[in-house]
Order: structure tokens, then sequence, then C-alpha cells
């Protein structure tokens, strides 16, 4: 099969859930091309993107105007007169469409103009990561410019926050498409339900991992308690409550050492948080790591602390991929009631879960944790087994792509 993947950023170090999906295509021998607005700052790949030589199959539409808000204005503008000068003096361009979609999704109009430089209407799947974007594939499904049956995968700020943005109808047209909907679990389905999808037309497919590539090594007790968290630092992800949470038991003595990888727009607020209470001796920020090297500091911890919450602005996690990496390696798991995590963690069975924003229950969680450590050998294997039999990228990969391949018997 011809398999087109939409997605707004490409490489992204964040989402290796999508790059797993995408090598998983190419390794069952189907031919990917990726459609991507941009690609990230910072120049960090995963090893996948060089060894699989993915940059080749990428096609960019975006602008490179600046991201602020002039930068998008500007860019809005150019568009659009180039958009209908395409229309007025170009043969064969495609793209009548009405303004106010092209005011209402402006990346519509930078992706009219590349779709009629580049012919992608031979794909038979096109596979939309997040819900805008398929918006903007279904619109591009219906002028013609893209071909194949569509099927977007939802994964969570899709379908609170840009609702919230957009309105409750925003994806009333998606909905009426003979396009499928695939949110990653279960507590995303019911979202999709309340926002007036077709059930008929929702399929729940988890994102996974493959664990073959995280080496089996239980956290056994030492002296010292090595906890890690990995995440990009916004209020989502919780790190404010973990830090607390972590910095009680400093206090009360217990000899721990917490990392936390990665970066973002708290990076001040949580720094100063650790300076302040002088938890500096104990807490470490680590920066961003690639998947290797976080794999290395994973290898080496105890406890994975992932404390998610919903955000003011309603925004919500998936399924965590640290939690899979994690589980698969043996570590001990902690989290919270969020999202769809309680479809992967079973608490007390194969992890630990607390209610979200609760400092004393993180506390209470870790030190329960850490006066039973007879108990981690069997925790650590229900969490390795959870991945292998449920969270398996290499069968939700063919499960998906015999999902594609119906489709096709089907349309």
């Amino acid at each position: 099969m011809k398999i087109l993947v939409i997605v707004g950023v490409f490489p992204k170090l964040s989402q290796t859930f999508i790059l797993n999906q995408i090598t998983g295509f190419i390794d069952a021998g189907h031919e990917v091309t990726i459609l991507a607005k941009k690609g990230e700052a910072g120049g960090r790949v995963h090893e996948d993107v060089t060894k699989y030589r993915l940059m080749d199959r990428v096609i960019y539409y975006g602008s490179r105007e600046s991201e602020n808000q002039l930068g998008k204005a500007i860019g809005f503008l150019n568009g659009l007169i180039k958009h209908y000068a395409g229309r007025l003096f170009s043969k064969g361009y495609t793209g009548s469409i009405p303004v106010r979609d092209l005011i209402r999704y402006p990346n519509l109009i930078l992706l009219i103009r590349k779709l009629n430089q580049v012919d992608l209407s031979d794909t038979d799947i096109v596979q939309a990561h997040f819900g805008p974007n398929g918006i903007l594939a279904q619109k591009c499904l219906s002028l013609g410019l893209l071909k194949g049956r569509l099927f977007t995968v939802f994964h969570g700020y899709d379908m609170l926050r840009y609702v919230k943005q957009k309105g409750k109808g925003a994806y009333r047209e998606l909905f009426a498409s003979a396009g499928m909907l695939l949110p990653i679990s279960r507590f995303w389905e019911k979202r999709l339900v309340e926002l007036g999808a077709d059930p008929s037309k929702i399929v729940v497919h988890h994102m996974g991992i493959d664990p073959g590539r995280f080496l089996y090594c239980p956290a056994r007790p030492k002296n010292e308690i090595h906890i890690v968290s990995a995440a990009r630092f916004v209020e989502k992800k919780g790190l404010e409550y973990g830090i607390r949470a972590v910095g009680r038991l400093i206090e009360q003595g217990f000899p721990i050492r917490y990392s936390i990888v990665g970066g973002g727009p708290l990076e001040t607020k949580l720094k100063q948080i650790v300076s302040e209470n002088h938890w500096s001796g104990h807490i470490h920020f680590l920066g961003w790591k690639t998947q290797d090297e976080l794999i290395a500091i994973t290898k080496r911890a105890h406890l994975i602390l992932v404390p998610s919450v919903t955000a003011r602005d309603g925004d919500m996690e998936g399924i965590p991929v640290q939690l899979m990496e994690s589980m698969a390696m043996g570590k001990i798991v902690v989290s919270t009631r969020h999202s769809g995590i309680p479809e992967l963690i079973h608490d007390r069975v194969n992890g630990f879960l607390v209610q979200e924003r609760d400092i004393e229950g993180l506390a209470q969680t870790i030190r329960d944790i850490l006066s039973f450590p007879v108990k981690w050998p069997e925790i650590a294997a229900d969490a390795r087994q959870t991945i292998v039999d449920a969270f398996n990228i290499r069968t939700l990969n063919k499960e998906l792509l015999r999902i594609f391949a119906e489709s096709q018997k089907n349309g």
C-alpha cells in the first residue's frame, strides 16, 4: 500500500509513537510518504530518522515565516495572495474553497499550494495524526488533491483545547465524511462520541513500543533510590506535584536522587521550587535527551514518576510512551488516574496510580513502594508482560495495517 502520513512537525523527538508506526509500515514493505508543516527546531533527531532515511520521504508544506503572531499573519496574507494568483494564472491549479475555510484553517492555504506543486493523488491510505490535520486532509480529499481512505488518529489535546478554541462543531465535516477515527484509548473514544462522532466509524487503537528494544532490567533495592521523570515542562505533565512529593520524602530523610529530563515553558518555575526548598542536592535537571540517552538513564532508575494532570485550559495526556518504555524495562511506575493511563497501569498490580495533584498521595505511594521491595519483582514482571501483550508496536502495527487493508476491500 501507498501510505501518506500527515503530521504537524517532523521529525519531533518527543513523538516516538508516530515514528514507531512509520518505521513499522516501512518494515512491512509499504511505501510511506510523510507530509509535515515543518521540522523541529534544535537539530536533535531519533536514530531511526537516520537509519530509515526518513528525511528523503518528507514533504514540507509550511512557510518560512516566523511563528510569532506577526509572522503568522504575514505568512497567511502571503499564502492568500499566492493562492488566488495560482487560481487566476496557473493552468490546472486546484483549490476552489470558501474564504471562510481559508481564514478558519490558515494552514489549508499552504497545504493546497503544496499539493498543487507535488502530486500525492495516488495514495491508498491517508493517515492524519491529530484531529486538525484530519480536517485539512479531508478538505484536500474533497478537492481531489489527495486520494485514499482517511484515518484520523486522535491523541488528546485535539479533543479538548482545540475544541475549546473552535467550538463543539469543530469536527462536524470530518465526522460526516467516510473517514475512520482512531482514538488512542477508550477514554478518548468516549470523548469522540460526546462530540458527535458515529461510533461505527471509531476504532480504538493504542500507541505502542517495541519491547524488544528495551532490556528487561528490573529495579533492585539499593541504599540510594533513583527516581526519573521525562517530559516537556508544561502544566499537564504535573511535574510540580512530583517535585513537591519527592521533596517531602527528601525532608523526611529518604535517600533519594530525582533526575528530571526535558525542558519547556515551566523550566524556570520548576527550578525555582527546587532551589527555594534547598532540594538541589537531590533533584537534578538533565535537559533534553535522545531516546538512547533516556533509556540509559531509565536503566539505572528504580522508580519512574509520571504525575500527569488536567491543565487549566483542559489539555490532557494520551497514554505517555515513557510509561510503556519503563514498564518494558521492568521499572516501578507511579502515575495518576488521568486520561487513558488506567488502561495501561492497573493499580498495585503492574504499577501505581494516585489522584491528580495529590502531593501527599504521591509521597505516600512512594513510601509504600520503598517499604515493600519484596513485591518489586512481581510488579516488574507484570509490567513487562502488559507491554508485550497489549502495547507491542509490532502487533499493533499489524492490526492497523489489517484495518487499512480491510478498508481497501470495502472501499
